[in-house]
């Protein structure tokens, strides 16, 4: 039989994501490029929630409704000013993303960290030994208002590695060996920009590629 140890795991191995993660921001302050179009609820091929809200508007929100801002509210809010903040419902298990709309030379992408996710079966000393990473996706915006989100394939970026046709600073972690990616935010972009005029079979992972279709997006 099993032990419970050997469960869990087979338990971590089986549901862990292969979203390639990053220690800093797939970004740099100039490259930031706000994008009303992401803005509003839809609902992905899984018939899950996406509800984007401009951090901006948020902020306003919130001012009507409580006392003058704190030193880290207005820190906060001018490091992400020009970002979004996603709220991801699956299965009434919901997630909250600060999300960063940047530009790779002509290409959109969002930078994700999560800051708040249902956590009731995991306890304190479990959730004290997480680290907040970032992750990326890239944007396209289809011809009838849907918006695609592709992640960054954590198998692809191993296989060019492998190859030595991309190289970045990186370390493996964890009882999955999870690829996470150590280098400055200005080298992650440069990375990003070798990795698109890449052209590969199994660029973008099936299962870390969502396909959002407006509720009552805005136009």
């Amino acid at each position: 039989m099993k032990s419970k140890a050997l469960i869990l795991l087979t338990s971590v191995l089986l549901f862990s994501s292969c979203v390639v993660k990053s220690l800093q921001p797939f970004y740099k302050t100039e490259d930031l490029s706000y994008n009303e179009k992401l803005i509003g609820n839809w609902t992905d091929q899984k018939n899950d929630i996406w509800t984007v809200t401009s951090v901006k508007e948020e902020f306003v929100k919130n001012q009507k409704k409580e006392e003058k801002p704190s030193e880290d509210d207005l820190k906060a809010f001018e490091t992400y000013k020009d970002g979004y903040i996603i709220n991801y419902t699956k299965k009434n298990s919901e997630a909250l993303f600060i999300a960063m709309p940047f530009k790779v030379n002509e290409y959109l992408f969002v930078d994700f960290t999560p800051f708040e996710y249902g956590s009731n079966e995991l306890n304190g000393l479990a959730a004290a030994h997480l680290l907040t990473t970032h992750s990326t996706a890239y944007v396209e915006m289809n011809e009838d208002g849907s918006i695609t989100l592709k992640w960054l394939s954590e198998k692809a970026i191993n296989n060019l590695m492998k190859e030595n046709k991309l190289r970045i600073k990186h370390e493996k972690t964890g009882v999955n060996e999870d690829l996470v990616l150590t280098a400055p935010s200005e080298e992650l972009h440069n990375f990003l920009k070798k990795f698109m005029t890449l052209d590969f079979d199994s660029k973008w992972d099936n299962d870390d590629v969502y396909t959002l279709k407006p509720r009552n997006a805005r136009p």
